[in-house]
């Protein structure tokens, strides 16, 4: 049903409600009907909504029966509103399946990428790691010689310190004695005194024995100032004896400080020359991943095919090889063993590698006519049935045609016929025709082994016989 149609009978359907509850609530009205207490205007309004409710609902149940794709639409409204947001789940997961997919690639040639990166900077740390190791090691060995030097300052410093001991128990022995002889004299001198002062009474007859006594008190006296003197140099000497014993024991300290010092900056070096071995080590490890990884790339690395001129020769391919070794990011490339002269063509193929170097090897097709424009390097004749059949037979062919140029001295790289675009032109030759056909690859020009050679699939004529029921030519 059309909109204009559906607007119609809506305003229909309108103008019949309006009509029929104005005419039930007059009838209403006129009667003076009561429900349920109301009064007799309202319960006339009542069943004039009443009856404009009823109206309504039995024309949406008329229109849900006689309108079939209407009742379906509402009814299956919920499901369509489901099936929709299905819909656009799957749709949102399929865009980001295709984001984690882009993501992927890009993170993948990220990733070569970082792994080029990587591969440069590995043999760049572990050359560096090397020079490190073996600065390393040098520090190390001056370290034990410094601490064998510190170790023999010590047992130097030691003995010196016994030395110090023992000079002075022997001063503290000296100034013993002459605290010893010191008392002595004056135990002495107190008794000439006390003998002087018994002996004061009778002075002037023993005035000799006095002036005796006066001169042995003078010589004592003097004798008592030097030992005294002496006694004052041995202690200036023990208190310079206890000075250079502090200044030596503090040395000792600050030589035993440099000592420990010079222990734990040592333990620091083993301990990072342990990390850099461990890491030496790792990197080691990880070289000889890359090697073997390098070793495996390097391993038939195609290179591309080399053109030589009349004159051209080993040198040449020596400049493109090592121009494309650096391409592929090796130091350099070592042309393997061989002659060559041109004219001619060379395939370029790793074998290897050396000191960072890639070692390759080369094939050499010199140049020669192989077959002429129209020479036809495989055929078959076959009657026509269904497109796999004829994919069969025209890969036959091309596989005979591969065969064919490899046999007549074109390299491996040039024999790839047929390509898709090929083979779909070959589908397209047979695609209609009924009966008998003979099909050959055909050179479409001159072809030379050091050019990719022009082939395509060409319906040939041949007279009719026991493989051939019918003529070639007149297939429709």
């Amino acid at each position: 049903m059309t909109f204009w149609a559906l607007l119609v009978l809506f305003l229909l359907l309108s103008a019949l409600v309006a009509y029929l509850g104005d005419r039930v609530a007059k009838w209403a009205g006129k009667r003076h009907f009561r429900f349920l207490g109301l009064r007799p205007r309202q319960t006339a309004t009542l069943v004039a909504v009443l009856t404009g409710v009823g109206i309504a609902l039995f024309s949406y149940l008329g229109f849900l029966l006689v309108f079939r794709e209407a009742r379906e639409t509402i009814l299956e409204a919920q499901a369509i509103r489901e099936e929709r947001d299905r819909l656009k789940g799957e749709r949102e997961a399929l865009l980001r399946l295709k984001e984690a997919m882009e993501a992927e690639a890009a993170r993948a040639l990220s990733e070569l990428n970082a792994l080029r990166a990587e591969r440069k900077e590995l043999l760049k740390a572990l050359e560096e790691a090397e020079a490190l190791k073996g600065r390393l090691m040098a520090e190390a060995r001056d370290l034990q010689a410094q601490v064998a030097a510190l170790g023999k300052e010590k047992a130097r410093l030691e003995e010196e310190k016994a030395r110090l001991e023992r000079e002075r128990a022997r001063l503290e022995e000296e100034k013993a004695r002459l605290a010893a002889l010191l008392l002595e004299r004056e135990a002495l001198l107190a008794e000439k005194e006390r003998a002087l002062a018994e002996r004061t009474q009778a002075l002037k007859a023993l005035e000799e024995a006095a002036r005796r006594a006066e001169a042995e008190k003078k010589r004592l006296e003097g004798e008592r100032a030097r030992l005294e003197g002496d006694l004052a140099l041995l202690q200036a000497r023990l208190e310079e004896a206890g000075r250079e014993r502090q200044r030596l024991q503090e040395e000792l300290s600050a030589l035993q400080g440099r000592l420990a010092e010079t222990q734990r900056s040592l333990a620091q070096a083993e301990a990072r020359v342990r990390a850099l071995l461990q890491q030496a080590e790792a990197l080691e490890g990880e070289r000889g991943q890359l090697s073997q990884r390098l070793l495996r790339l390097s391993q038939g690395l195609y290179l591309g095919e080399v053109r030589l001129g009349a004159e051209e020769g080993r040198a040449t391919l020596e400049r493109v090889a090592e121009r494309r070794a650096l391409l592929q990011g090796f130091r350099g490339a070592e042309l393997l063993e061989g002659e060559v002269r041109g004219p001619g063509v060379a395939v370029l193929e790793g074998a290897g590698y050396r000191d960072g170097r890639l070692l390759v090897r080369f094939r050499f097709y010199p140049e020669k006519k192989a077959f002429p424009a129209g020479a036809v390097l495989a055929s078959a004749t076959f009657r026509l049935s269904t497109p796999a059949r004829h994919q069969e037979v025209l890969e036959r062919l091309g596989e005979e045609a591969r065969r064919r140029l490899l046999e007549a001295g074109f390299p491996p790289e040039y024999a790839t016929f047929p390509s898709p675009e090929e083979l779909a032109r070959g589908l397209a030759l047979l695609e209609g025709k009924r009966g008998v056909a003979r099909v050959g690859v055909v050179a479409a020009k001159d072809l030379w082994t050091t050019e990719r050679p022009l082939l395509a699939y060409r319906l040939l004529g041949g007279p009719p016989g026991p493989e051939v029921p019918l003529p070639t030519q007149k297939v429709p």
